[in-house]
């Protein structure tokens, strides 16, 4: 007779039985799902983000722009494409504590600051981008207020992006009291 019966119902679970091969094959981060999925993103903004930073001084006379803006422009354009390669090593690499609800409240408060420095980086970017355009052009005030409006839906979404996975991962947390 067994004296725990949590380990008795657990040593009685019948279930499909994995060979170590397989298992090992389902934490590789190359057939991972979602360490795939955001692997293609970084890899995607970052090509079209180093391909605009090659074409745009040509592309958009970054010549006949201010020196600050060009810098501007190029300093927010690399911290974006870094804070794309920080947030997939970060996911990458599990929090680890002494146990579940430990380890998710540290993955919690790393991806709060992670959350705020997206979104903010975001921000940067969008600001800097608007003043590399808006800064010795003509200025078509119904195109930079289309911009305008534009960044701030994309921002309004991250944000719910961002508070959606925190709640959730909060409810988790809840789960463990």
């Amino acid at each position: 007779m067994e004296q725990d019966p949590l380990k008795s119902a657990w040593q009685n679970v019948t279930g499909h039985q994995r060979s170590n091969t397989e298992l090992q094959a389902m934490i590789q981060e190359r057939s991972h799902p979602v360490l795939k999925g955001i692997r293609k993103q970084v890899i995607f903004e970052s090509i079209a983000f180093t391909i605009f930073l090659f074409v745009y001084y040509d592309f958009f006379d970054g010549d006949k722009k201010p020196f600050y803006a060009n810098l501007f422009l190029v300093c927010a354009l690399l911290i974006i494409i870094l804070l794309n390669m920080v947030g997939y090593v970060f996911t990458k690499w599990p929090s680890k504590g002494e146990n579940i609800k430990q380890s998710l409240q540290h993955q919690a408060s790393k991806m709060k600051v992670y959350a705020i420095s997206s979104i903010a980086g975001r921000v940067l970017y969008m600001a800097c981008f608007l003043l590399f355009f808006m800064v010795g052009a003509p200025v078509k005030i119904w195109f930079f207020v289309g911009i305008i409006l534009i960044f701030i839906a994309q921002m309004v979404r991250l944000s719910k992006i961002w508070i959606r996975r925190l709640s959730e991962l909060q409810a988790a947390i809840s789960l463990f009291s």
